[in-house]
């Protein structure tokens, strides 16, 4: 039965994978990537709210085609399960409040209150009615006009909103119900299907759903490329079926229960977490390599300590790296212990019982150009003194993802149209509905051009203020000679019998009541929250307020990334320390021919990445090679056999083939693994090579 291990191994395991629903739990969303906290849930909190599920239409020209086109296209969507308009009418119930608290949500022109005259501005106010052609439309509540007029910010013809010098513009919203990525999917394929060369549309949801068919191809693509130059290479390597099949049905077997197991300790796992983790266990073959090259599969060879060594050195180094706090990192770490850990296993202990016999494979003997290993330490060390000093960070999650550069102008587009194009969202937290009020007036009194659903809604505290004001105004005299002058007009008596007249007790608000006016709120925990839109200049003091959450990812990573950079370097170089010591303990006369193997592709690097910005990956990837080059600087400094040169050569290529292919990449994630893995395995292999050693074997 130990013949057919591999293959009832990796049958248990992707059976568990469809059992268990697995595929469900990987996520092609960068918010994914964000740590457990507060705001990555105040996030998604914001994300489910209905006005973020707008669906924005347009269509240029105003004439009748125009007009019939724009009118077809709804007709079309609507019949789309879980669109419908996004309907501005305001609910009777709320145009009762408005009108009620009328001269607390209005700001009143204390100037013309003061210098008005009664009689004749209801003389006035006649002769416009008599005179006018169009009926005039009368406020009962504020006949004079005593409150100041807001700006309209959108015109309206044939019954739509019109986009100033373009078109007209259409509103649809989805239900609450539609937020699965499927739903999502469902809904773009259909829109899609109805739009025309003249009709263009915009949502956020179209985000999620090009981002994450995009990648998907993306990362299948890199996937495909990298297994097919794997089974060429180790078919012409090992050219041995069984090994064959069996090698790669233990790395399949390795990733599927690193996989299965991070979806018990997270909700969700980011699908860079699997193309990186998929690349890393190839790193496990060099395990492999040196057990075949020096025949313990094929006769009873007794424990192989180098490879032992070389397992126990990079898994300790991941060990270290995956106490950072930065999601993406600790979920690739795990990943990797759990992956390598069954790979050696497998390599170690069951390859040895099933047997392969070896086929000889005859490698080029470079014989001529050789370097003396003093040279590539003294090269490393100035390089990479000179490098270091010339690198600069980059902390924007948006150079990890993808850059849907179609979509962003899309949204650009209706954003300067609608005039929102120097804006920027925050959320608001709070522990009651009138903290909540609050808390949005305070903002507005930073930035008075910030607007948000809460905007006409007044505290306590504002009613209070506002009371004191109205009290001392003229607004009662003005209702009482409005009383006694309308006597003497053609309008009825009881015409404005409300009119200048406040109320005296503050509002009282309920969350149910609150929804009923189409108040953008939720509740969170034992609080409430809602959002505000700020201008960009006014952002960075607005976000100064305790009570102000930041829903900008860019700001969420930047944060995250920052507070745990200096972490990730204190990691990194503790893992450096503790390879630099089992080098020194393990190679000792052969140190420097050991550390060049960790300084050369550090040098090389470095000096990369000191012509462009760094991002964590770059910095992460890093960690990684070096990880990946002790087993190397172990195998070479304790045997330098043909044999072991072998293992070295074909492990290093193979590293190359699951992690260099990640350089034809569009995503910038990936590629920055592919960049800096395909630098640090040439340097190996410039090593290899050419760098000339003791005892150095003549012949490959």
């Amino acid at each position: 039965m130990i013949k057919y291990f591999n293959y009832i191994l990796f049958s248990i395991l992707i059976s568990l994978f469809f059992i268990l629903n697995i595929n469900n739990k990987i996520s092609t969303n960068i918010h994914s990537l964000l740590p457990q906290s507060e705001n990555k849930e105040l996030l998604k909190e914001f994300l489910s709210f209905e006005s973020n599920k707008k669906i924005l239409v347009s269509i240029k020209g105003f004439d009748k085609k125009a007009l019939k086109e724009l009118r077809e296209f709804e007709e079309n969507i609507l019949k789309i399960d879980g669109i419908k308009r996004d309907n501005k009418i305001t609910v009777s119930s709320f145009k009762e409040y408005q009108d009620k608290y009328y001269f607390y949500l209005n700001e009143l022109n204390i100037k013309k209150t003061t210098n008005l005259d009664v009689k004749k501005e209801l003389d006035s106010l006649y002769e416009s009615i008599i005179n006018s052609f169009l009926t005039v439309n009368i406020n009962k509540n504020d006949p004079f006009e005593l409150i100041k007029k807001e700006d309209i910010k959108f015109n309206i013809k044939n019954g739509k909103l019109v986009l100033k010098d373009y078109g007209y513009i259409s509103l649809f919203t989805l239900d609450k119900s539609i937020n699965s990525l499927n739903d999502y999917e469902r809904i773009y394929d259909k829109i899609k299907k109805y739009e025309t060369s003249n009709i263009g549309t915009f949502s956020s949801i179209y985000y999620f759903v090009e981002n994450s068919r995009y990648i998907k191809n993306d990362v299948n693509k890199i996937v495909l490329l990298a297994l097919i130059l794997l089974i060429i290479l180790y078919f012409f390597i090992l050219r041995n079926i069984s090994l064959l099949s069996n090698t790669l049905l233990s790395l399949a077997s390795s990733s599927l229960l690193a996989t299965i197991f991070l979806t018990f300790i997270y909700d969700e796992i980011s699908l860079f977490v699997l193309v990186f983790g998929l690349s890393i266990s190839t790193i496990a073959i060099d395990y492999m390599f040196h057990h075949y090259f020096h025949k313990n599969y094929e006769s009873k060879q007794g424990f192989n300590k180098e490879v032992f060594l070389g397992f126990f050195t990079t898994f300790t180094a991941f060990f270290i790296l995956s106490f950072c706090n930065f999601l993406l990192i600790e979920q690739i770490t795990i990943f990797a212990m759990i992956s390598l850990l069954v790979s050696y296993l497998l390599f170690a202990f069951i390859y040895p019982r099933i047997t392969f016999k070896q086929k000889e494979f005859k490698l080029y003997e470079q014989k001529n150009i050789k370097v003396k290993k003093t040279y590539f330490f003294l090269f490393s060390l100035i390089f990479l003194l000179f490098s270091l000093s010339s690198i600069t960070f980059d902390f924007d999650i948006k150079s990890l993802d993808y850059n849907n550069k179609s979509l962003q102008e899309k949204e650009l587009f209706f954003k300067e149209k609608l005039n929102n194009k120097d804006t920027q969202t925050v959320l608001i937290k709070a522990s009651s509905i009138n903290e909540l009020i609050l808390y949005n007036e305070e903002i507005k009194k930073i930035d008075t051009s910030a607007t948000s659903s809460l905007d006409k809604l007044i505290s306590k505290e504002r009613f209070i203020k506002i009371n004191k004001i109205l009290s001392v105004s003229k607004l009662q005299k003005i209702k009482d000679d409005l009383k006694i002058y309308i006597k003497d007009t053609a309008f009825k008596k009881d015409s404005f019998d409300n009119a200048y007249r406040y109320e005296l007790n503050p509002p009282i608000y309920s969350y149910e009541k609150l929804l009923e006016y189409k108040v953008h709120i939720k509740r969170y925990n034992n609080s409430y929250i809602s959002y505000i839109n700020v201008s960009k200049d006014k952002y960075n003091d607005v976000l100064k307020k305790d009570y102000i959450y930041s829903l900008s990812l860019k700001t969420l990573f930047e944060k995250n990334l920052q507070s745990e950079l200096k972490r990730i370097i204190i990691l990194g170089l503790s893992s450096l320390i503790f390879i630099t010591f089992v080098i020194i303990f393990i190679t000792k006369r052969k140190m420097i021919q050991a550390l060049n193997f960790l300084l050369f592709p550090s040098a090389l690097i470095f000096i990369y990445l000191s012509f462009i910005p760094v991002n964590i990956l770059h910095i992460f990837m890093f960690f990684i090679i070096l990880s990946i080059s002790i087993d190397y600087a172990i195998y070479s400094s304790k045997d330098n056999s043909k044999q072991t040169n072998k293992a070295i050569i074909f492990s290093a290529i193979s590293s190359f083939a699951g992690f260099g292919v990640l350089i034809f990449s569009d995503i910038n994630s990936l590629f920055s693994i592919g960049s800096v893995a395909t630098l640090g395995i040439f340097a190996i292999l410039i090593l290899i090579f050419f760098q000339k050693v003791a005892n150095a074997s003549k012949s490959l």
